[in-house]
């Protein structure tokens, strides 16, 4: 038996394809669990848009005993269907360079999925949201330990959190092209692929995550707003000028999350971290000690760990990344890996500033705030650090808003647009009351998530949700369950470590 594709524009087409380059590859399947395409057939990732793929024609799969007549069109069954009987069906699908056939019928814009963007407003998007306004707390837990045992911590952190962002792609991938009327967010992709009680887990977990960096960014934003009034450090002024500042900034920042050019308001908040950091550098550059940055304590050093994973989390945004580079994996890939790689680069540098310098070196290892002595301080240095703290925060809160509203909006089956109050509220209200504390919750919401939520979310559910995706394809082998089994027990063991240690 074999396949003939024969033009056909009628809406009984049971496989539709598409060609690009020289290699035809089936797409569709909209819901069919046996959809899935070897790794031969593999194509260029450029996804033409709606309009592209309406004007070329499409085909038709005709099955029957006549010889079809010949030429490069011509395919067989094993083309299609690798191995239909070992498929597991409770899975998407693999699918090809073109939007499933039920996101081009909606126009892809306007329904769940957020609005396409640039490739480089997506990467500043995942550095807005690693660098955020936990970074100003790296020096304070990183003092102990000294600048080399950070530098390698921060290595080990990145390369970490990569590794988990890059395996969370395909799957999100198929249950974004599988879902085009539903907000997909992490919650919806692990209870896709390990259940729902896993999904409640995570949904739980994400949920704890992201509101701690909401409440540790809100409160010290809140402080940053009472210092630039110059009201008493202390005092029942300084309280409600805490307060009002922490308010005003989840009103405004939320409002901007959820406005249509948020990609290009993020752009302008990480340039300007990005120029932030180049003066913080160029200010403190003169005071750095080698003798200050050569001091180690590895023993020290280590309790440092949670506090930088959370402070360069960026996963959460990974939903809409996928949306803004429409399910392209290399694009996503590119975003994930370059916009990741700047926020690490930076942090070096602003630990061999704060770290590198005698005076604050020492008044950091004695457990002082080094961020509040350099705001303190004022002169250039002191400047620059307030203004990586606004910029930071900013970025970091946007990432923050559009990944808390997306999960709400999916959770909850809400619209996603600024229009819902119901969705409004929940998005910006938990965090605001909690910040409303006090910036003694920055370092606390900071330790915290990084202890218990980043261990789990992004440490233990990746390689679980890689494991069911792998063994559904039929490409699990014995060396990938070795790598996925010791990234969960790793995890498992960081995530013991931290709440052992764990102090308020």
């Amino acid at each position: 038996m074999s396949l003939s594709l024969l033009p056909t524009t009628g809406p009984g087409a049971v496989v539709s394809a598409t060609r690009c380059g020289a290699r035809t590859r089936a797409v569709g399947f909209p819901r069919a669990r046996w959809g899935l395409i070897r790794p031969d057939q593999q194509l260029a990732r450029r996804r033409p848009t709606t309009a592209e793929f309406r004007g070329r024609p499409s085909f038709a799969v005709s099955v029957g005993s006549a010889v079809p007549e010949p030429g490069p069109e011509d395919v067989s069954i094993a083309d299609i269907v690798p191995d239909i009987t070992s498929i597991d069906e409770s899975l998407p699908p693999s699918r090809s360079c073109i939007e499933s056939e039920a996101f081009l019928a909606h126009d892809g814009d306007g329904i769940a999925h957020g609005d396409e963007g640039e490739e480089w407003e997506a990467a500043l998007l995942i550095t807005g949201t690693a660098v955020g306004g936990g970074s100003l707390a790296l020096p304070y837990f990183c003092a102990a330990g000294g600048f080399v045992p950070a530098v390698g911590l921060l290595a080990i952190s990145w390369a970490a959190l990569l590794g988990s962002a890059l395996t969370l792609v395909e799957p999100t991938i198929r249950v974004w092209e599988d879902n085009p009327s539903v907000a997909v967010s992490i919650h919806t992709v692990v209870e896709t692929y390990l259940g729902k009680l896993a999904g409640v887990a995570a949904g739980v977990t994400f949920w704890i995550l992201i509101n701690c960096t909401l409440v540790s960014q809100l409160a010290k934003c809140g402080q940053l707003a009472a210092l630039a009034t110059g009201v008493a450090a202390n005092g029942g002024a300084c309280v409600w000028a805490t307060r009002l500042g922490t308010l005003l900034t989840a009103l405004v920042i939320a409002g901007a999350a959820f406005r249509r050019d948020v990609g290009r308001i993020n752009a302008l908040a990480t340039t300007g971290l990005f120029c932030s950091f180049a003066a913080a550098c160029l200010a403190g550059a003169a005071g750095i000690s080698t003798n200050a940055l050569a001091k180690a304590n590895l023993l020290l050093a280590v309790p440092a760990l949670p506090a930088i994973m959370q402070t360069m989390t960026y996963a959460e945004a990974i939903p809409t990344v996928v949306d803004m580079c429409r399910g392209s994996r290399k694009k996503i890939r590119r975003v994930l890996a370059v916009g990741s790689l700047g926020p690490a680069l930076m942090y070096v540098l602003w630990l061999a500033v704060t770290l590198g310098r005698r005076d604050l070196a020492a008044f950091g290892a004695s457990g002082g705030d080094l961020a509040a002595k350099i705001l303190a301080d004022g002169g250039m240095l002191g400047a620059a650090t307030a203004s990586i703290a606004v910029c930071a925060s900013v970025s970091t809160l946007i990432g923050c808003y559009l990944a808390l509203s997306r999960f709400n909006a999916d959770t909850f089956h809400l619209p996603l647009n600024k229009g819902c109050t119901k969705l409004l509220a929940l998005t910006v209200l938990p965090s605001l009351v909690l910040a409303m504390k006090g910036p003694e919750l920055y370092y606390l919401a900071i330790k915290f998530a990084g202890t218990v939520p980043v261990a789990f979310m992004w440490g233990v559910l990746p390689p679980l949700v890689m494991w069911k995706q792998y063994d559904g394809d039929q490409k699990l082998g014995v060396g990938l369950k070795a790598i996925l089994a010791a990234g969960v027990g790793v995890s498992l063991a960081a995530m013991g470590y931290g709440i052992l240690g764990f102090e308020v």
